[in-house]
């Protein structure tokens, strides 16, 4: 008689069915801490246990933000999947160098660069999908993050369980119900050894000050059970958001206009659709032309997202405005049009 599985496996299995991933090549981005630790025995064990002709491999970023340390990861990760029998890769990424590059932060460049290394590899494996070791605990902050931030209603709903990388590579996160609690003791079970990262504790990263003070502070001052009410307001979010969006999509293909020049280099809008309708409709309608033609919303403020949707509002007045990353919008009364501006 079979034991039965163990809570994070139970919750691996339920959130990502076996038959969507057992037939296809699957990447599991590992760092070596217990997360992702979890997430790759759990997935082999999964693997071994219903068979299928997928390869599982495991992918290790070695950001090099730590010296001898770093190494030594990458070092002990390459034993660990070599006596489960998993195939190892490795790949090394200039951090500082990008960060100094781009003008980011550490924590952004450090991300950016991980998840094209994690992109690159799931293609040149062959992989269908990419998962990742965000959990439960890693959700609750992110939402929180996010609020502190001024997010909308799309960024309250958190990470997604799924999202496209590229045509071909799936992003999965299949531990987000799993608690750290229950990531431990399911390491504790199996015996599997993991490694501790020091810059954890550091608090000279925003995302670190939120876990390590804040959360905690909350939860004794002001409120015991806010990571549930954090991810009450993530559901209630979603929900919202998808009512918008699906409301935002129909009037976005009435009035998309599509043409050669446009399509190349910016979007057009017939604004008569959009007169006299709220701007959190309006500004989703942007949004969605935005990610359509690929333009940058990093520096899209709130404040930038309504003074455009006032632009769709201006029948009269041919008006135009700079926005950032050397972006123009103009607007004659019919149309808005967004464009690259000539260098």
């Amino acid at each position: 008689m079979k034991s039965p599985r163990h809570t994070v496996e139970a919750s691996i299995e339920e959130s990502w069915p076996l038959s969507d991933w057992r037939s296809v090549n699957v990447v599991v981005a590992v760092s070596g801490g217990a997360d992702s630790m979890a997430l790759l025995r759990a997935i082999w064990t999964l693997k071994d246990q219903c068979g299928g002709p997928g390869i599982v491999t495991a992918v290790h970023v070695n950001h090099q933000l730590r010296g001898p340390q770093s190494d030594e990861d990458e070092g002990w990760l390459a034993e660990q999947c070599q006596q489960l029998g998993v195939r190892f890769v490795a790949r090394r990424v200039a951090v500082v160098v990008k960060a100094a590059e781009d003008g980011d932060g550490i924590e952004s460049a450090a991300r950016d660069l991980r998840y094209d290394v994690l992109t690159e590899e799931a293609h040149t494996l062959g992989a269908r999908f990419l998962a990742t070791a965000h959990h439960r605990d890693d959700q609750v902050e992110t939402i929180l993050f996010r609020l502190l931030r001024g997010t909308g209603l799309r960024g309250l709903r958190g990470m997604s369980r799924a999202r496209p990388l590229s045509p071909s590579v799936t992003l999965m996160r299949p531990m987000l119900n799993c608690t750290r609690e229950e990531i431990l003791d399911y390491l504790a079970s199996i015996d599997q050894p993991f490694r501790e990262d020091a810059s954890n504790a550091d608090n000279a990263f925003s995302r670190n000050r939120l876990r390590n003070d804040l959360l905690p502070l909350l939860r004794e001052e002001f409120n015991q059970g806010i990571d549930d009410a954090l991810m009450r307001l993530s559901r209630q979010a979603g929900e919202t958001y998808e009512l918008v969006e699906q409301q935002a999509r129909k009037l976005y293909e009435k009035c998309r206009l599509k043409d050669g020049e446009d399509q190349r280099h910016g979007f057009t809008l017939s604004v008569s659709s959009l007169l006299d309708r709220s701007d959190t409709l309006v500004i989703e309608v942007l949004r969605l032309a935005w990610r359509e033609i690929g333009f940058p919303e990093q520096g899209m403020t709130d404040a930038t997202w309504r003074l455009l949707a006032e632009l769709c509002q201006c029948v009269h007045d041919d008006k135009k405005h700079s926005l950032p990353a050397n972006l123009l919008a103009q607007c004659d009364g019919r149309e808005l049009r967004v464009y690259k501006a000539k260098q």
